[in-house]
């Protein structure tokens, strides 16, 4: 947050920020897939304020945690739905497009 200023934007993958960015004027896009049982979806709710009102949030349909990497299945995380390939291309094609639009 407090050197917004010196960033073209913030992706983050399955996470959220603790620190309040929603006065940055910062381009915030945020992805996480819906079956997500690793990243704590009540501190996410909460930091959603913390971002500007204009962030762009992409929930991946049957993806997880796990499947934003290539360390295999971690402990309490959602079964998969769709692939890892899938996943990352849908993860892929939403950076290229959120970038595009900036």
């Amino acid at each position: 947050a407090a050197n917004a200023d010196a960033l073209g934007g913030l992706i983050m993958l399955a996470s959220y920020s603790a620190d309040d960015l929603s006065a940055t004027g910062l381009r915030v896009l945020s992805l996480y897939g819906s079956n997500d049982r690793v990243m704590d979806a009540e501190a996410y709710a909460q930091a959603k304020e913390l971002m500007p009102a204009d962030f762009t949030e992409v929930v991946i349909s049957g993806g997880n945690h796990a499947q934003f990497g290539e360390y295999g299945q971690q402990a309490g995380d959602g079964d998969p739905g769709i692939t890892a390939q899938e996943q990352r291309d849908q993860a892929v094609e939403a950076i290229v497009n959120w970038i595009a639009a900036g």
